[in-house]
């Protein structure tokens, strides 16, 4: 009872952040709308629980939904054991004492990556968190999945007001669009690293276009500080979106050079020094992406993946030639599988349909095509949505990894898409049909 009770508590003060908190205050969208756009993420999250513990109910250690707070709970644990080792753990300061290794570390079954490029952990993001949050919230995970649902919330609004200033047709379409696409929705609904990803994701580009219009010391230092929180939770997603902030700053220094001269000299310029990254840094990114692809594949024939799951995909080796070569394929596995007849169970079918959805839009484009000059945020849309489908489409051999590593480019991408779609010419086309009918 004493968990129903703090439930409702914590929801009661989310309610109350929402209402005051100037940053939600939006002139297209309404309290009751906030609230239901944040309920629905909230549904999403029960949804989630609902399909984990009925479909696969037998199989909780590797349940994406659980496995995060599950270690962190391990960590928890030494609130009571050892305060001193707890502050540790959750700062990873002074934590490689042999006895946190042996009592908390080894009884962990996602704080060491099966295969690790020593680059950034992620996981030990995710479950420090966990472990913090359930301070306040006495280690009940429904308490703790309502504040990544919070944090994924306010992420999803900063990046909604910011593309609302770039959208010039009615600004439903986009609330739609940005929070309510059912991977957008559902994955971000959960104790998941897209959750967190929003989270930082969102406020970066939110402080990043507050910089782009003023410099001012305090959104400089927020822009930093959500971009170390986006490297902590995905690191490759922090190193794909910078060409694209590189691309947005020089076109508004360099305003008489063509936009698409800037984005395309940059891009180039980063295709270079990706292959020759090792000369400059202690990582060589090619190599590690060949690595990364080869275990993935070793990895699915190990632990025997369902053969509904697995794509087949052509083996990288580490040159320019192969990634040019392979990335057409690449990026159509990205956008559009898996195909409807390629869905196996319910999350696979709701991603397939949605597929088919952009694949709708994409058609909606020259038959209501919308002249629009390509803004700022389209330009970095555009390199987000293919470097991130390029680089998922070739190292990813199972569709329900490739419909969730996709997921944090969706709101990029429909953005992009509805931008060159006339919504008026198709509302003035259905009631024309109506009319004719009726």
């Amino acid at each position: 009872m004493i968990n129903v009770v703090l439930y409702f508590a914590f929801l009661f003060v989310i309610f109350w952040i929402i209402k005051k908190w100037n940053f939600f205050h939006h002139p297209d969208i309404s309290y009751k709308l906030t609230l239901f756009l944040f309920i629905s993420k909230m549904l999403a999250s029960f949804f989630l629980f609902f399909i984990y513990t009925n479909f696969y109910p037998n199989n909780r250690l590797n349940n994406d939904i659980f496995k995060y707070y599950d270690d962190g709970q391990v960590m928890y644990q030494a609130i009571y054991d050892s305060p001193s080792n707890y502050i540790r753990m959750l700062t990873g300061i002074g934590d490689s004492k042999t006895e946190i290794i042996e009592q908390y570390y080894k009884k962990m079954n996602f704080w060491i990556k099966p295969i690790d490029y020593e680059i950034v952990n992620e996981n030990k993001t995710i479950i420090r968190l966990n472990a913090f949050f359930s301070l306040f919230t006495l280690q009940n995970y429904f308490i703790n999945t309502l504040l990544f649902v919070f944090l994924s919330f306010i992420g999803l609004f900063a990046l909604f007001k910011v593309l609302s200033n770039y959208f010039s047709q009615n600004k439903l379409i986009l609330v739609f669009f940005v929070f309510l696409m059912p991977s957008t929705i559902f994955w971000s609904s959960a104790i998941l690293k897209e959750s967190l990803v929003f989270f930082s994701l969102g406020l970066l580009i939110y402080f990043f276009d507050k910089l782009l219009k003023t410099f001012s010391i305090s959104n400089f230092l927020f822009f930093i500080l959500f971009s170390i929180a986006l490297s902590f939770s995905k690191m490759y997603i922090f190193i794909l979106i910078i060409p694209g902030l590189i691309s947005l700053i020089l076109i508004k220094v360099l305003p008489n050079i063509k936009p698409w001269l800037i984005v395309l000299s940059i891009h180039l310029l980063i295709i270079l020094l990706y292959f020759n990254s090792e000369y400059f840094l202690p990582y060589n990114f090619s190599e590690i992406t060949v690595a990364k692809q080869h275990d993935f594949i070793n990895l699915i024939h190990h632990f025997n993946v369902p053969v509904g799951s697995k794509i087949e995909i052509p083996l990288l080796s580490d040159s320019i030639y192969s990634f040019i070569q392979y990335s057409p394929n690449a990026l159509i596995n990205s956008l559009f599988r898996p195909f409807l007849f390629e869905a196996h169970n319910l999350t696979s079918l709701m991603a397939a349909i949605e597929n088919t959805f952009i694949l709708f839009l994409i058609i909606l484009i020259p038959i209501f095509f919308r002249k629009n000059k390509f803004n700022q945020w389209m330009w970095f849309s555009l390199s987000f949505c293919i470097m991130l489908f390029i680089l998922i489409g070739l190292t990813t051999p199972v569709l329900g990894a490739l419909v969730r590593y996709k997921v944090p480019a969706f709101p990029f991408l429909l953005f992009l898409l509805i931008n060159f779609i006339d919504f008026e010419k198709i509302h003035t086309k259905i009631k024309s049909i109506w009319k004719k009918q009726y």
